[in-house]
């Protein structure tokens, strides 16, 4: 786990400073508390992929607010599942507000305006665990919380298995393999999933044809990944689509086939970068095997995205012994696949 931001002092001025975090962390919206007043805010990360794992800690009030400004400004697909542990979150939204308090859980959709207000306990601290699920990997765990907006309690049986899958992912996500990771990140949705989808009165909607088309498209991209043939004609005539319809998939879930190919190969491209096994690996080499057709096209999508060159992130990745990746800021990438 890594303290990706932490800051204590006045509201006014951590407003500024904790912007960035928030957009690349979370999604866009305004922070607020008692302007004057002293303040101090802890956010910890203990994993990037498949699923963003946090942890909030704050000894003072605070709201953060997403109005539909923020929204269509930033439109990011996630869904944030809270964990209070301390102190207790009023979550508002426009057909229905809840408080979450310690020991329970709660669902955030970052594609509907909310205003969520964090309040301490009587020990003056808030503390929560966020999961960031991908809207899509919710979709495909968690489809009967799609509309679910009220605050829950964990069965005790499925709160041992979430706790120790929690524990696990904290204390070792960033060192776990990215398989790993994700057969993890996978169970510890799943376990959620299996006591929602038992609630009284909870609706059970069918996923949209679109978004099972996405999950069809998705995993042809990920065993075909270091293909440098792969293309947008190729997937949609092995997904029984045509080019039209893979373009209307894509457009009904914000994304393009850019932004899924690179999201997959740019990643696996810095995990081998990083391995002591393929130290004796040119980097040219590297790049050919997480499907890029030139070294000059990978350095630049790399750099581009990470901050750094390939040959520079490998260099500190080595002499210190492990990926780091949560030191280099995704900056996104502009570039078309080709």
């Amino acid at each position: 786990m890594r303290t990706i931001f932490a800051y204590s002092g006045n509201i006014v001025d951590m407003k500024r400073a904790y912007g960035d975090i928030v957009q690349r962390e979370f999604y866009e919206g305004e922070i607020s508390g008692n302007d004057g007043a002293e303040f101090d805010f802890t956010l910890e990360k203990a994993l990037d992929h498949p699923i963003g794992l946090m942890r909030t800690t704050t000894r003072s009030g605070i709201l953060f607010r997403r109005t539909p400004a923020d929204i269509r400004r930033n439109k990011v697909g996630v869904r944030v599942i809270w964990f209070v542990r301390s102190g207790s979150l009023k979550i508002v939204r426009s057909q229905q507000t809840c408080t979450v308090r310690a020991g329970q859980c709660a669902i955030l959709d970052s594609s509907t305006p909310f205003l969520a207000k964090a309040q301490v306990d009587e020990g003056d601290i808030f503390e929560a665990v966020e999961a960031v699920v991908p809207a899509r990997l919710f979709l495909t765990h968690l489809p009967a919380a799609v509309e679910f907006g009220s605050s829950f309690d964990l069965p005790v049986g499925e709160q041992q298995v979430i706790l120790k899958l929690l524990h696990l992912l904290f204390e070792d996500g960033e060192t776990i393999s990215r398989r790993a990771s994700e057969h993890l990140a996978g169970a510890f949705l799943e376990t959620i999933s299996d006591y929602i989808g038992t609630l009284a009165g909870m609706p059970t909607p069918r996923l949209r044809l679109f978004d099972k088309r996405l999950a069809d498209i998705e995993s042809y991209i990920m065993r075909n990944l270091t293909d440098p043939e792969l293309c947008y004609d190729t997937v949609a005539q092995r997904c029984g689509i045509s080019p039209r319809y893979l373009c209307h998939v894509l457009k009904a879930n914000n994304t393009s086939f850019s932004q899924l190919v690179w999201m997959q190969r740019l990643p696996k491209a810095r995990e081998w970068l990083a391995s002591a096994q393929l130290r004796a690996f040119p980097i040219h080499e590297i790049a050919f095997m997480a499907g890029f057709k030139s070294a000059a096209h990978f350095s630049r999508m790399f750099k581009a995205t990470y901050g750094i060159t390939p040959k520079e992130y490998r260099s500190h990745a080595l002499k210190n012994g492990k990926q780091k990746s949560g030191e280099f800021i995704d900056r996104g990438t502009t570039e078309t696949a080709h």
